[in-house]
């Protein structure tokens, strides 16, 4: 009789390499459960992950600034690259289980299935906030005192300055709407991401999503905070750049608000609760149909 030489052989639907995705309404299920316990997490769990995912976040911003400043790339060239490597840094905080404001908007479909109060949402909500917001500033002092802020003259300065006076040029209506827009880009990411069974898969899902948000000039209010950051605490040696709005602290603020509004409808209504009608409570409608049957 023939032997199996393996003796811990893996069953055959979770083989390594098997391609198959997770079916829609089983992502729906794992979205629902992480958000649930992501948002029990204690406070100190919580503004840990937040500040980390603050600091990947802002990786990523950074690295895109670095594409746009350098001499000897040109401009066809950076818009075309610069926003992938500002998702690798999105695409980091995800695989690491590091927390980001706008992807924990998810939650909402744990509200939804009355297994969430809105003040537990609310709390989680605010405390990855405000750690992504520390998180980006941290990244932000320690880029400036390190000197590397002044390569190549002053164009990482001008970089980051040219960037957020142009998103905070929108008044609260278009803001909001930006910030929709762009959180279902990440949602849908993360939610094309939890289809995967492996890193590969979930870089692959996330990468092109993400992207798109920079690169169709949306915005999400973690993406933001690190140009923001630097340009409020840089002076440009360029006395020829030409803003298309004043960056203020109070100008900075607004936008992270709108924004972060924005973010909540896009991830939390259109993405979330759709998808919790659709694949949950209507799964739920239709069991408890066939058992009355």
């Amino acid at each position: 009789m023939a032997t199996n030489s393996d003796p811990n052989p893996e069953p055959n639907h979770i083989k390594s390499y098997d391609l198959d995705a997770y079916q829609p309404d089983r992502i729906a299920e794992k979205v629902l459960n992480v958000g649930i316990k992501k948002t029990n997490y204690p406070a100190y769990k919580t503004l840990t992950l937040g500040l980390m995912g603050g600091v990947f976040i802002s990786f990523g911003a950074l690295y895109e600034i670095y594409i746009y400043s350098h001499p000897e790339i040109s401009a066809g060239t950076a818009a075309i690259v610069g926003p992938f490597f500002y998702a690798v840094g999105y695409i980091m905080a995800f695989i690491s289980g590091a927390e980001v404001f706008t992807t924990n908007n998810l939650s909402a479909m744990g509200w939804a299935s009355g297994q969430l109060k809105l003040k537990e949402i609310s709390r989680n909500w605010m405390l990855v906030l405000a750690a992504n917001i520390t998180g980006a500033m941290f990244v932000v002092a320690m880029f400036y005192f390190s000197g590397l802020v002044f390569q190549y003259d002053t164009a990482i300065v001008d970089t980051a300055k040219s960037l957020s006076a142009f998103k905070l040029s929108f008044n609260p209506v278009e803001t909001t709407i930006i910030g929709i827009f762009g959180n279902m880009f990440i949602c849908a990411g993360l939610w094309l991401a939890m289809a995967g069974r492996t890193v590969t898969d979930k870089f692959i899902a996330l990468l092109v999503p993400v992207a798109a948000v920079p690169a169709l000039n949306l915005q999400h209010s973690t993406g933001s905070m690190f140009q923001f950051f630097l340009a409020l605490v840089t002076e440009s040696g360029n006395i020829d750049l030409e803003l298309p709005s004043e960056i203020t602290f109070v100008s900075v603020l607004s936008n992270l608000v709108f924004v972060s509004l924005g973010n909540i409808i896009g991830g939390g209504v259109f993405i979330a609760i759709i998808y919790y009608f659709v694949f949950i409570r209507e799964t739920k409608l239709d069991k408890n149909s066939s058992e009355d049957d």
